[in-house]
């Protein structure tokens, strides 16, 4: 499951290993402690950790024996839902360490709850999360925060270096990072590339908490900031990248580099696979929906959802009002974000409401609303 070990026992002989050995990457990003499936449109019901696990496990095991795996993660791991918001995401701790996370990328929203519930989460959490932009304002490291990580695998060292959105004092309370600076990500990468590569990493993989939006009818027609640092970095200095914050599908390659992003809240699982052998071809990335009414919840999982869910249970299903329609996130006015414009600006008692349709992050369906559904 990528378990960190020490240097001393890391995998040396790469090169005795079949040819046909791969390194697979099973990536997960904007998780926003999305504990149960829920409905998504005409999709159905989609995601839910426990769902989404037995999914990690089946791609762990189709291609065993000839793979190794890492599970990996693009950020954001909490703010979202209220299991996650009412502990300040220690529910969410032991979900991802049951599912055998090897590293995640530092997410804008690890910040929402402030840095010294960050540090408890992350000492909370079997992986690491990784940041190696960030610094203190005269430039000196951020000690609890580590820049990368190398893990030992059957077929050789995997070297892991992690971004936080050079944006993120725009994107969570700017006063929960006003001592910390976010460096640009090219530089930072191809440094820390460069060490991993001297310290024996085989592979280097990034994992940015920063996307991209591709085109559904063509997955290589992107744009956005990780495609933009995929071609600065050109070919050879990383192996693959797992990205975040967009809440996009991205499956493409640039510059040989395959990026993958798999939505949002549990809602898809992404794979690169990564062949020993460098003259086969690399393969395209892979998003996977959760389409989880035909799934099976993992069990471990399962309890671990049942038992988070329950302990904020009474708060969540207290009944709030009988609504007439439902409330779609549909168009450029939403009937929802004027509703919730209203609703904030008589609890402030303002003038004006503004509400970002980007922060409603659900349809309120028609029917009984009770207080987890707002």
């Amino acid at each position: 499951r990528g378990t960190i070990e020490p240097a001393d026992v890391f995998v040396k002989n790469w090169e005795l290993l079949p040819p046909r050995a791969t390194l697979r990457l099973i990536a997960m990003n904007d998780m926003h402690g999305a504990f149960r499936k829920r409905p998504d449109g005409s999709l159905g019901n989609r995601g839910g950790f426990a769902e989404i696990a037995t999914m990690v496990r089946q791609a762990r095991a189709e291609c065993a024996p000839m793979c190794t795996t890492l599970l990996l993660s693009g950020g954001d791991l909490f703010t979202g839902t209220p299991p996650s918001d009412l502990t300040t995401g220690a529910a969410v701790v032991p979900v991802l360490n049951a599912m055998g996370f090897a590293a995640h990328a530092l997410g804008n929203h690890e910040f929402d709850y402030g840095q010294d519930t960050l540090r408890a989460r992350m000492r909370g959490l079997h992986a690491r999360v990784l940041g190696a932009n960030v610094t203190y304002a005269d430039g000196r490291d951020v000690g609890w925060i580590p820049n990368d990580t190398l893990i030992a695998t059957p077929v050789g060292t995997v070297g892991v270096v992690g971004l936080a959105d050079p944006n993120t004092p725009l994107t969570t309370m700017p006063a929960h990072v006003a001592d910390l600076r976010f460096a640009p990500l090219v530089p930072v990468i191809r440094r820390h590339a460069e060490s991993l590569r001297a310290r024996g990493a085989r592979y280097v993989v990034v994992v940015a908490h920063e996307g991209a939006f591709c085109n559904i009818d063509n997955p290589d027609d992107c744009r956005g900031d990780i495609i933009e640092v995929a071609r600065e970095l050109g070919r050879g200095v990383v192996d693959a990248i797992v990205s975040g914050h967009t809440h996009s599908a991205v499956s493409t390659i640039v510059e040989g580099i395959p990026i993958v992003q798999a939505r949002s809240s549990t809602r898809a699982l992404g794979v690169i696979d990564l062949p020993l052998d460098s003259r086969v071809p690399q393969p395209r990335p892979d998003v996977r929906e959760v389409k989880s009414d035909s799934i099976v919840p993992d069990p471990e999982v399962g309890a671990l959802v049942a038992s988070a869910v329950a302990a904020v249970a009474d708060r969540v299903s207290a009944f709030v009002v009988n609504n007439e329609s439902t409330l779609p996130r549909r168009g450029e006015q939403y009937a929802l974000g004027n509703l919730i414009a209203d609703a904030q600006r008589a609890a402030g008692r303002g003038d004006i409401g503004v509400m970002n349709n980007g922060g409603i992050r659900a349809d309120l369906r028609a029917g009984e609303v009770r207080w987890g559904d707002l």
